[in-house]
């Protein structure tokens, strides 16, 4: 009795464990192969030049937008520099006229 409910358990495990498994990655894989050399496999000199083209403008437009968050960086980090230069002025200029006041007093 209890061999056959731990034959039926595994069965039944097996059977799930398979189901999760793609089936159909073998068979990609053997058209991909079966295929690779024919001739309708293989794509015209304008279609790689096309493609060339559009893998030119992909990285052009990669570029320009790294370029924009560069400058945007920049002015942001310009503009924390500012203001803490002016910080720190303001902190000298407090600390001269204390220093001025605490000499007449």
């Amino acid at each position: 009795m209890k061999k056959t409910i731990i034959f039926i358990a595994m069965t039944i495990f097996i059977v799930l464990f398979m189901g999760c498994t793609p089936k159909t990655a073998g068979q990609d894989s053997a058209y991909l192969n079966a295929n690779r050399g024919a001739a309708g496999a293989q794509i015209s000199k304008a279609e790689a030049e096309q493609y060339h083209r559009q893998q030119g403008l992909t990285a052009d437009e990669i570029r320009l937008e790294n370029m924009k968050r560069r400058q945007t960086t920049d002015s942001i980090e310009e503009g924390a520099s500012a203001a803490s230069s002016t910080s720190s002025a303001i902190k000298n200029g407090v600390g001269a006229i204390r220093s001025l006041k605490d000499l007449f007093n």
